[in-house]
C-alpha cells in the first residue's frame, strides 16, 4: 500500500501503468514519521514554504486546532532550535505534521498511516478539520477507526487484484467492525 503511495509521489518508478493526479505541488503527503527538519517550531510549521510569512496569532490558532496550543511555552518559542525528533513523541510529531499541512492548505493530502500514534479523540479532530478546510485526503492505514472519515475503501489483493467499495459495502463485507 505504502509503495502505491510511493508511486503516486513519483518516488517509485518501478513496474508500469499510468497515474492520473494532481501537480505535486498540489499534493502535501504525511507519512507515519513526519520529516522533522533542522530548524524554529515556526519553520516546522511553514515547511516547505520557508519565506512564508505567518503572524504568531494564526500559527498558535493552528498548533490549537490540533491540540498542540501549549507547544511554544514548553519549548522556548515560536524560534526555538531544537532536534525536534528527540524533543517530540510520535504523536506529537503527527500532530505537528497535521498543523503543517493545515498552514499551507494543499488541494490534496496523502496519508500514510498518519495518525497511527494518536488517540481516537485526536484523530477524529484532524479528520474533522481536513474536511472542515475542503482538504480532499487519501489514507493509508490500519485502524478501522479511520474507515468513518472516509466514502470509499480501495482494497488491495493479491495478484494485482483489487475492489473499490463504499464504506458502506465494506463494513458490511465484515472487513470492518
Amino acid at each position: 500500500k505504502s509503495s502505491l503511495l510511493r508511486a503516486v509521489a513519483g518516488l517509485w518508478t518501478q513496474g508500469e501503468g499510468v497515474i492520473q493526479r494532481p501537480n505535486l505541488a498540489d499534493i502535501f503527503f504525511l507519512p507515519q514519521r513526519p520529516y522533522m527538519l533542522l530548524g524554529s517550531l515556526k519553520d516546522q510549521l511553514i515547511y516547505p514554504r520557508l519565506e512564508r510569512d505567518i503572524s504568531e496569532k494564526n500559527l498558535r490558532e493552528v498548533l490549537e486546532a490540533v491540540h498542540l496550543d501549549d507547544l511554544p511555552e514548553r519549548v522556548g518559542g515560536f524560534d526555538a532550535v531544537l532536534d525536534w525528533a528527540d524533543v517530540l513523541s510520535l504523536g506529537e510529531q503527527q500532530r505537528l505534521a497535521f498543523a503543517r499541512l493545515l498552514v499551507n492548505r494543499p488541494g490534496y493530502a496523502v496519508l500514510d498511516e498518519a495518525t497511527s500514534a494518536l488517540d481516537v479523540a485526536n484523530e477524529a479532530n484532524l479528520y474533522n478539520r481536513l474536511k472542515q478546510l475542503g482538504i480532499n485526503y487519501i489514507s493509508v492505514g490500519h485502524r478501522p477507526s479511520i474507515v468513518a472519515f472516509h466514502d470509499r475503501v480501495l482494497e488491495l489483493k493479491e495478484k494485482n487484484q483489487w475492489r473499490l467499495l463504499t464504506v458502506e459495502a465494506y463494513q458490511a463485507s465484515g472487513m470492518v467492525p
